[in-house]
């Protein structure tokens, strides 16, 4: 036993001055390192009119129907994100994000980060990022809608063209310019010999987008043109693959924030030789137009209020719609807010008043109303 002890103790020493190593090691990396665990969770009390449902033996149902919603005012989501100084003014940076239903508990779309999953550079060249991230639409249009991108917004007359994530993604964002930006994004379709089509079996192919703004204390201008194509790499699809244009703006005068805007979408591979005269199917290019105001009653209540149009082209008509709502603030991380709004379908389109399915509402009105609680951490 003793002469096992004593051969021991020659390797003592080492492990000893390794683990003080490591210490001192983890202790440096620990401060040059910064990761943050974010999220938010959101949840209410949802009422949409004139719903349709079909029942157990196949029968359709029209009528109102209550609920507890989510992700009304905003996506809840958790998340991790971090940086590591470089030196130099450079830093290293990922983020990890999934969005999910408060509701239910299961999240949205497959894969575990289903919003975002990526890692970049940032320094005085501005950042780079790379891999999974919300599309320019998501990141970008939201500054200059009324509503903030809630579900009654730009997105809900676009059928949720607003609102894509993107995968196999290469963003770059130029530093702060005195207030100028230009953010691109290109997302690879990754199909062997082709830069536009995606792989046999996906549904998708690449995507692009160019979004120059001007953003200071009091206004905020944006122009973008971003596009979704198809595996084959087509544009065909108004409200999924298609291509799009955006314009808008923001102003703040005091109290008062106004915010205008214009969206064209464009699809056009879109097969419409086989959709009857004026129905939605027939329809390739849609423009959207909107107006909208926030008031600060006070530091924690905000009033808003947004008017949206959209119009389709080959006679196919036009659709609107109005909300109201509020927004009033217990803290700096948790909200409660109220919405009400209508939609209003000329006889041949079939939006649904929030973002979802639209089966059997060609023609159709709806109202709703949500309330909830919004919690940031």
């Amino acid at each position: 036993m003793r002469k096992s002890v004593l051969k021991a103790m020659p390797l003592a020493k080492p492990l000893a001055v390794a683990a003080v190593l490591a210490c001192a090691f983890a202790g440096q990396a620990q401060a040059q390192t910064n990761v943050t665990i974010y999220g938010r969770v959101d949840a209410g009390i949802n009422y949409q009119s004139n719903q349709v449902s079909k029942d157990a033996n196949g029968n359709t149902i029209r009528g109102g129907q209550w609920g507890v919603g989510g992700n009304e005012w905003g996506t809840s989501m958790i998340g991790f994100k971090g940086n590591e100084d470089l030196g130099g003014g450079l830093k290293a940076i990922f983020t990890l994000e999934s969005g999910f239903q408060a509701d239910t508990g299961s999240f949205n779309g497959s894969g575990l980060f289903n919003r975002r999953s990526y890692v970049g550079l940032n320094g005085g060249f501005g950042t780079v990022k790379i891999g999974r991230d919300l599309a320019l639409p998501s990141d970008r249009v939201w500054s200059i809608d009324p509503t903030g991108q809630q579900n009654m917004s730009t997105s809900t007359l676009f059928k949720g063209r607003n609102w894509p994530q993107t995968s196999n993604q290469i963003q770059y964002i130029t530093p702060d310019m005195g207030g100028f930006y230009v953010h691109a994004m290109y997302g690879a379709g990754e199909a062997a010999g082709s830069f536009t089509r995606g792989p046999a079996g996906s549904t998708i192919g690449n995507s692009t987008g160019l979004a120059v703004g001007y953003a200071v204390q009091n206004y905020e201008f944006l122009a973008m043109y971003d596009t979704a194509r198809s595996q084959n790499g087509a544009y065909d699809d108004l409200f999924s693959r298609s291509k799009e244009i955006t314009v808008g703006g923001n102003v703040t005068f005091d109290k008062v924030k106004l915010f205008a805007g214009w969206q064209n979408l464009s699809a056009p591979a879109q097969n419409i030789s086989l959709a009857p005269a004026g129905s939605m199917a027939s329809a390739n290019k849609a423009n959207q137009f909107w107006l909208g105001a926030n008031y600060q009653l006070s530091p924690a209540l905000t009033l808003i209020g947004a008017a949206y149009h959209v119009k389709l082209n080959h006679d196919v008509g036009s659709a609107n719609l109005f909300m109201l709502g509020t927004n009033y603030s217990l803290s700096k991380r948790t909200l409660l807010y109220a919405s009400v709004g209508t939609i209003r379908n000329g006889s041949n389109t079939d939006f649904q008043v929030q973002t979802g399915s639209s089966d059997g509402l060609v023609g159709q009105n709806q109202s709703t109303f949500y309330t909830g609680i919004s919690h940031s951490f």
